[in-house]
């Protein structure tokens, strides 16, 4: 998902023809209630469009899942992680079926099902887009203790 900083505060993000569209479930100062190409209004869903020059940052944001030492890519992140209570976990790596019990996808994609409680921590990758690319990548760990209420926030 890409994010956008507007004034100080991080929003969803779409890119349509070189202007920015911030998306929030409050109604901010500016933002105003979106209506939709049917004419229906969306409660709950506010819009805002500005140029690449209003906003301070701009970034796509991706997640990591360490899991014995290693950093995997999380099929997904949301609530649904909770209720089943394991993380899909996936590789292009062959080496993950023999060192961490990764089973064949499809060719070169590699699937491990883990328990919430097995992983280490969660990372939250932030790689800057549009203007800001040059800027390097920023990296959270979230240890193992805060991962619930890490994931839990995430559906917010």
């Amino acid at each position: 998902m890409k994010y956008a900083t507007y004034n100080q505060k991080d929003y969803h993000l779409n890119i349509r023809n070189d202007m920015l569209r911030l998306r929030s479930n409050t109604p901010d100062p500016g933002f105003q209630e979106l209506i939709d190409l049917g004419g229906n209004k969306h409660p709950n869903l506010y819009i805002k469009v500005v140029a690449i020059e209003e906003v301070n940052f701009a970034y796509e944001l991706d997640f990591l899942v360490t899991y014995k030492g290693k950093e995997f890519s999380p099929y997904s992140l949301g609530g649904h992680i909770l209720d089943e209570n394991e993380i899909s976990l996936f590789s292009m790596d062959s080496n993950d079926v023999d060192c961490y019990g990764f089973e064949k996808q499809e060719q070169f994609v590699f699937k491990k099902d883990v328990p919430l409680d097995d992983i280490e921590s969660i990372i939250e990758v932030k790689k800057p887009i549009l203007i800001f690319e040059d800027l390097p990548e920023s990296r959270k760990v979230i240890p193992r203790g805060e991962v619930r209420d890490y994931i839990m926030k995430l559906d917010n």
